[in-house]
């Protein structure tokens, strides 16, 4: 079972990269065209291509298993534990402004768990990986690498968190939770989408909070936080990769940041 998930794995990362000219053909171009979805979100032709794409690869290697996709929503039994997950773009409104920023994100998740998760990063040439007996990864044209385990942090004054943008925090209950967070944190900085995740991954920041986002955004994060050490839980402390909010970290300093949002609820 360990060789063929990591044959899967092979596979999937494969069929990832495979979407890298169809991204980059879009990217930058000056005939992009930008819509918008009815929650005012934006989309993208690109958006579209690579999501297609993906779901035939998926339904030709794994036929019959549920796909959930940003842009095409769930095929398959909604009562299925084991599904796929596709975001064809993480980081559109990135994308659509020309910064690299941006990536493809697929994951499956067994039986509830989010087991295998690749995440490309076409405009820096960087993959990140894992899935049950595959060591967390990250290949770039240089090689391969293993993610290293997050470091120990005793307190938030020694944290580097990352977030996704503060005008988002301001809209949500935790927004009081947020202000102390960044009051009390060594360094915050707004890296968002997957690019955030990519440099806590690399061990460069200790932790990424987020909110506004899905299932098809955190379920890759999610595999790569097990593989690693980490965690990915709600605000509340709760595992889940659902969202619409969630805090990637190691587990000392996700409990920080918990017990930071909830003073004063």
């Amino acid at each position: 079972m360990v060789a063929n998930q990591g044959k899967l794995l092979a596979w999937v990362e494969r069929e990832v990269r495979g979407c890298r000219p169809i991204a980059l053909r879009y990217f930058r171009s000056s005939s992009l065209q930008i819509e918008r979805k009815p929650d005012r979100s934006p989309v993208t032709a690109a958006d579209r291509a690579i999501e297609e794409r993906l779901r035939r690869a998926i339904a030709r290697c794994c036929p019959g298993e549920p796909i959930v996709g940003e842009e095409f929503g769930r095929s398959g039994s909604l009562q299925a534990t084991t599904y796929w997950t596709v975001d064809p773009i993480d980081g559109t409104r990135a994308f659509s402004r020309g910064l690299p920023s941006w990536g493809i994100l697929v994951a499956r998740v067994e039986r509830g768990i989010a087991t295998l998760g690749v995440c490309d990063f076409p405009a820096i040439g960087v993959t990140i990986g894992t899935a049950p007996g595959v060591k967390a990864y990250e290949r770039a044209a240089g090689g391969c690498c293993p993610l290293p385990a997050p470091r120990p942090v005793r307190s938030l004054d020694e944290a580097v968190i990352f977030h996704g943008g503060a005008g988002w925090w301001q809209r949500t209950r935790y927004a009081d939770g947020f202000s102390r967070l960044v009051r009390a944190c060594y360094l915050e900085r707004a890296y968002g989408d997957c690019y955030g995740y990519l440099w806590a991954l690399r061990g460069r920041a200790d932790a990424v909070i987020d909110c506004n986002v899905k299932i098809w955004d955190l379920a890759p994060l999610a595999a790569l936080a097990r593989a690693t050490g980490r965690v990915l839980v709600h605000c509340s402390g709760e595992p889940s990769f659902s969202g619409p909010d969630s805090i990637f970290a190691s587990p000392p300093v996700a409990r920080l940041i918990v017990k930071t949002f909830q003073r004063g609820d």
